[in-house]
């Protein structure tokens, strides 16, 4: 099912950073991606993905269609350095 009512990428990259704040000491990045279903969220976690992000990070979230990835210690500061996004 398709949501119409997509908002834009800075509104939702703040709303998904405000949960993980919020919810989660843990290291994280939020990246926007494409692939054969068209444009989507991943949140990309380092070493875990919480729990109860299954909960707060739901697909469709915000029109956007959200993929949750678990990625190595020392990944996210090599391919993704804050600042650099």
């Amino acid at each position: 099912m398709r949501q119409k009512n997509k908002i834009s990428k800075d509104e939702v990259e703040y709303q998904v950073d405000a949960i993980c704040i919020l919810n989660w000491d843990i290291e994280y990045r939020v990246v926007f991606d494409s692939d054969d279903m068209g444009n989507h969220i991943s949140v990309l976690f380092e070493g875990k993905v919480p729990h109860e992000s299954k909960d707060l990070l739901q697909s469709p979230f915000q029109g956007w269609r959200l993929v949750r990835i678990m990625v190595p210690e020392g990944y996210l500061a090599a391919f993704y350095p804050l600042g650099k996004l």
